[in-house]
């Protein structure tokens, strides 16, 4: 998430009156409460901390979210649906090789949302459980769209069949889990990064990376060549059963 410059367009102790100046009190929130957890290295710190770090009154920040889970879960809603976004939006450029172009606009979040992990692995387990049942069911139904629309773009971008898309939906859910785990791996918390250092224990913490670009080439080949394989399947069966009969 870029970081907004509000000082000049909003001033931490003026009230928020308009629809703009809403938007950016609530971004200036949700900037700070970033910022806060790069800082603290994942742990999540008080909606007070928050609003002192946004410069605003806590009561304020409670008018724009019910606690600091929510603050945390906008965060991360955010961040996904902008790097499904992202892939959509690299794959209408993607000229040669469909496969090496959907895998370069899958890794797309390195440079924009540098964040995205540490955010996601925070979901499952400190933000969701915490959220309003309502609001938690209204982000799940609306990331389900946005998996399903990525993945129509990603069969209409390698010219397969609609039949495809929900393998293709299914491969961006264990795309999601894999960088997740990946990530968790290769980001131990700092406790146990000491321990790490040992003899024979390096492997023990692999480079995201690498790591993470390997992993999808292998999830995502076998979709590339079965789709491509079929047509060539289909051509010689059809050929087969068109044959004239001996005499």
């Amino acid at each position: 998430m870029e970081q907004l410059n509000t000082d000049s367009a909003l001033n931490g102790k003026k009230r928020a009156r308009t629809a703009k100046e809403k938007d950016l009190r609530r971004e200036s929130l949700l900037d700070a409460a970033l910022e806060l957890l790069l800082s603290r290295q994942g742990t999540l710190p008080t909606v007070s901390a928050i609003a002192a770090k946004a410069g605003v009154a806590k009561g304020t920040a409670y008018i724009y979210f019910d606690s600091k889970e929510a603050i945390y879960m906008s965060l991360l809603e955010s961040q996904l649906h902008e790097w499904l976004s992202e892939i959509r939006q690299h794959l209408r450029f993607i000229r040669g090789d469909a496969r090496d172009g959907v895998l370069d606009a899958l890794m797309c979040y390195q440079k924009k949302l540098p964040h995205l992990w540490m955010l996601v692995s925070l979901g499952h387990l400190q933000l969701e459980p915490h959220i309003d049942k309502k609001d938690l069911l209204s982000h799940k139904t609306k990331l389900a769209q946005d998996y399903r629309a990525t993945a129509r773009a990603i069969v209409q971008t390698a010219g397969f069949s609609e039949s495809t898309v929900d393998e293709a939906q299914r491969l961006l859910i264990q795309t999601y889990a894999y960088l997740l785990g990946t990530w968790q791996v290769s980001n131990p918390p700092v406790s146990i990064k000491s321990l790490l250092k040992g003899p024979g224990l390096s492997g023990l913490q692999p480079e995201f990376l690498p790591m993470a670009q390997q992993g999808l080439m292998q999830l995502w080949g076998g979709f590339f060549i079965r789709d491509t394989d079929e047509p060539q399947k289909s051509g010689v069966l059809q050929r087969w059963f068109q044959r004239p009969p001996n005499r």
